[in-house]
């Protein structure tokens, strides 16, 4: 039932957030670069390497939602709102837990200074992950509703 409603999620998070990281690596050259010219390659490469990190911010955003949605909800007995809110704080716990993951890593490789600023990257990354899942977890749950009937009266 959980694959069924949700699967359009489940192949769209990783693209959307690969999406939403590109527009910001595009944001952020352009608005950094200092230069008018417009350096293309640079861009482009830019918008490779965040997307791929929206990629992977994406599916462990999906996973966090979905094991959320799993855990309290398996049946899908509960309302739309409730749903919605088990998706965008599983997103965000998925994905503050992979900072903190990335944390320990880097202190363990003696670069302890980096740990603070990649939780904190980790929060503000959960917090528009929550966004966006709690948007397509509205989508999926619009699509799944049946359609309701057309009365036509005539008078």
């Amino acid at each position: 039932m959980i694959i069924r409603r949700y699967w359009r999620i489940a192949v769209f998070a990783p693209i959307v957030g690969f999406l939403i990281a590109a527009v910001v690596a595009i944001a952020m050259t352009n608005a950094g670069s200092g230069e008018n010219e417009y350096r293309f390659w640079f861009v482009v490469r830019s918008m490779a390497n965040y997307g791929v990190i929206g990629l992977v911010i994406g599916a462990v955003a999906l996973l966090g939602g979905l094991a959320a949605v799993v855990v309290f909800d398996r049946q899908l007995t509960r309302t739309t709102r409730v749903r919605t809110a088990l998706a965008a704080l599983g997103a965000t716990l998925g994905v503050v837990l992979l900072s903190v993951v990335i944390a320990i890593v880097l202190t363990m490789m003696d670069a302890g200074a980096y740990s603070g600023i990649t939780i904190a990257f980790g929060v503000v990354f959960g917090v528009a992950a929550s966004v966006v899942a709690a948007v397509m977890v509205l989508y999926a749950e619009r699509q799944s509703r049946p359609a309701k009937p057309v009365s036509s009266s005539k008078h």
